[in-house]
């Protein structure tokens, strides 16, 4: 999962990329868990009926341990979406993608993703994971057609909720898309949410789609569009 260091907006399609850390902590004792980014606003788009056929990000997810009494072995990330509008959700917080329980390991994942772990007496009681992604986090249908195909995430939001209906209509859309992170030792028991560890990390951005619907019109003039007639006037006696 690349990451690409720009911004755009084209058409019927909204791209934004993260740029930095905004960071939650969570926190038991002596046990930290940290993860964060954050995505700045879109350009807004106008297309010629106000719909959109993908929102994308390109964002570094990067959570952080340490001090964990147990090794931590496991992890498992899951990444949810939220659209609002006028302040209300119009969808919901809906799980959009779920890595599943995988093993930290030198051999987990692809481009852009790493894992690394270290500790005073085992490998695994502090350590990190870094994720980038490049998701199609709403797409048309639902379907993975953004990034060529790219089947991530397995379950993408819509797009019908950012369409700006009517000629010369505005629709602002906030999208919230937060990942919660799980911490699980070799047995696949969890470690974040038991005492003595911290609750399950959570990094959480949120940035406005604005998309317009371009306003009708019509015009004349005197271009001759075939390029065989000229403009004059004639009279035969």
């Amino acid at each position: 999962m690349e990451r690409r260091d720009f911004t755009k907006a084209v058409g019927g399609i909204v791209t934004t990329t993260a740029f930095g850390g905004a960071t939650l902590l969570a926190s038991s004792g002596g046990a930290t868990a940290t993860a964060g980014s954050t995505i700045d606003n879109p350009s807004a788009v106008t297309s010629d009926d106000g719909e959109i056929s993908y929102v994308s990000v390109q964002s570094t997810g990067r959570l952080q341990w340490d001090g964990f009494d147990k090794a931590a072995k496991k992890a498992r990330i899951l990444t949810y979406v939220t659209l609002r509008q006028d302040g209300s959700a119009v969808w919901g917080e809906n799980l959009i993608h779920d890595t599943g329980v995988f093993e930290l390991s030198s051999s987990w994942g692809g481009s852009g993703e790493e894992v690394s772990l270290a500790g005073d007496h085992e490998s695994g009681q502090s350590g990190y994971i870094a994720s980038d992604i490049d998701w199609g986090i709403a797409q048309e249908n639902r379907e993975n057609n953004y990034n060529d195909g790219y089947g991530l995430p397995n379950n993408p939001a819509p797009v019908s909720p950012f369409t700006a209906d009517g000629d010369g209509a505005q629709e602002q859309t906030k999208v919230v898309l937060q990942s919660v992170y799980i911490l699980y030792d070799g047995n696949e028991s969890e470690l974040t949410e038991q005492s003595g560890y911290p609750a399950r990390p959570e990094a959480s951005s949120s940035f406005v789609v604005t998309v317009n619907n371009e306003e009708s019109s019509t015009s004349f003039g005197d271009a001759d569009g075939e390029g065989d007639t000229e403009d004059s006037a004639e009279v035969g006696v």
